[in-house]
């Protein structure tokens, strides 16, 4: 899957409006997440599809913890014709060593 890191993702962010898609577990999302992300587990990403077509065309940034689950659901989500949707590389993980904020519930 095609991947950014951090300081990608925050151009990503500032420059198109990229959406961020959470797709850890509920209690790792409210134990800090990206501001303004969307929560939606790796789980339940197939069956919510749906509620993500409106932004089909724009770019997504897909996180986990490290990389991993988000990496799986980008190639779901490009497969579905989501073709903005990258990973970023390093997950969570790599976004807090850049000393980049976290957004608690």
């Amino acid at each position: 899957a095609p991947e950014v890191g951090p300081l990608e993702a925050v151009q990503l962010i500032n420059r198109k409006d990229a959406l961020v898609i959470d797709v850890r577990d509920t209690g790792e999302y409210e134990a800090g997440h990206i501001a303004g992300a969307r929560h939606v587990p790796e789980k339940q990403l197939g069956e919510r599809l749906k509620e993500l077509e409106k932004f089909k065309d724009r770019a997504l940034i897909v996180v986990c913890r490290n990389g991993m689950r988000s990496g799986v659901a980008v190639k779901v989500l490009r497969d579905n014709g989501f073709t903005e949707a990258v990973n970023l590389h390093g997950g969570l993980s790599a976004w807090e060593q850049a000393a980049m904020p976290l957004e608690k519930r």
